[in-house]
């Protein structure tokens, strides 16, 4: 994969964790938009390597015990980790709506999705970084993020 594409990944990967705060919050939500934006300042990545980093919250997690929470909080960072993969590789779509009405600003929205499938991702640590936070960091070689932009995203709606 050019350098160039993984500078738009990277790009793309930190738009949409700017964009992430930017969504209003459904209960089945709450953790994606309570959870702190990833991020790539972990441990120093392998060359050819893409890292997807995951964060979630123990105690806003459904669950009666802490230890079903904590699960949940372990689910939760890795499929986070999994998103900013799909970032990374895939891209991000941005949609973006505005209305005006006699000069004077009614509506602005906007919207990043991403779609794909990530394949061969290793599980480099999942692991409590404080009392009530999870981190999954995930790894996957550039060869095989190449291959897979190769076959295409699907398209999901």
């Amino acid at each position: 994969m050019k350098l160039s594409h993984l500078a738009l990944f990277a790009t793309l990967a930190f738009s949409g964790a700017l964009l992430s705060g930017c969504a209003t919050a459904t209960d089945k939500t709450k953790m994606a938009a309570a959870t702190p934006a990833a991020t790539t300042t972990a441990a120093p990545v392998e060359t050819g390597a893409i890292r997807g980093i995951g964060y979630a919250a123990i105690s806003i997690q459904p669950g009666r015990t802490r230890v079903q929470k904590q699960l949940m909080a372990i689910r939760a960072s890795r499929l986070m980790a999994m998103r900013e993969l799909a970032e990374k590789i895939y891209g991000l779509d941005v949609n973006s709506y505005a209305s005006l009405s006699e000069g004077v600003m009614q509506a602005d929205t906007l919207r990043g999705t991403v779609a794909g499938i990530v394949r061969s991702a290793r599980t480099v640590s999942i692991g409590p970084i404080k009392s009530d936070i999870y981190e999954t960091i995930l790894e996957i070689d550039a060869s095989d993020a190449a291959a897979m932009v190769a076959q295409g995203a699907p398209k999901y709606k």
